[in-house]
């Protein structure tokens, strides 16, 4: 009789619930945490080489000179942008066992840096480089049109208004991705607490 009584007791009925495994365990935020600390690496070299670039296409204006205040700018504002996406993001560094003392808190931290890495990266980086592919193709569509030469250009015109709203498009669904993340560590310190 004692034992029904004790079936039937909620307190036993609880302790005898199966346990569902954690769907974040500590190997896989320790990989998770990685390859996102990589990718943010990889994205900040990115972003030291388009102000180079930006310099790059300025050697082919040259011949313009009514362009060089325009280049000039997206030079200043290439630099400029150089500081504001990669101001505290070096220090930032993963030390060996991050993921082992910090867990969640540093997988938190690491989505975050990507998060404003990625939202500041189509104002301070991706703008003045279009700014200068603008300054190039400028000059070059008013002398396909002066050469009747406009036809043969529509193919290379397309191909970069295609290339550029992918890039804002790829850009935008990484930020929607992060934001996800950050919803799941939301969810799994919630359901920790």
């Amino acid at each position: 009789m004692r034992n029904d009584s004790s079936r039937n007791d909620p307190r036993t009925i609880w302790q005898n619930q199966p346990t569902e495994p954690s769907a974040m365990t500590l190997d896989k935020t320790r990989q998770k945490v990685r390859e996102l600390h990589a990718k943010t690496r990889r994205q900040l070299l990115g972003n030291l080489a388009l102000p180079l670039i930006v310099v790059a296409f300025y050697g082919g204006i040259r011949q313009f000179p009514v362009l060089r205040p325009l280049y000039v700018f997206a030079i200043a504002w290439s630099l400029a942008g150089l500081y504001f996406t990669n101001r505290r993001m070096w220090s930032a560094a993963m030390p060996e066992d991050a993921a082992l003392s910090t867990g969640l808190e540093f997988y938190r931290r690491e989505v975050d840096r990507r998060r404003y890495l990625s939202r500041r990266f189509l104002l301070w980086s991706f703008g003045p480089f279009v700014l200068a592919i603008a300054a190039v193709i400028v000059p070059l569509i008013s002398l396909g049109i002066r050469k009747g030469m406009l036809l043969n250009m529509i193919p290379l015109l397309a191909l970069l208004v295609i290339w550029i709203v992918s890039v804002v498009v790829i850009r935008m669904r990484q930020q929607r991705e992060l934001q996800r993340e950050i919803d799941e560590l939301n969810d799994i310190e919630r359901t920790n607490k």
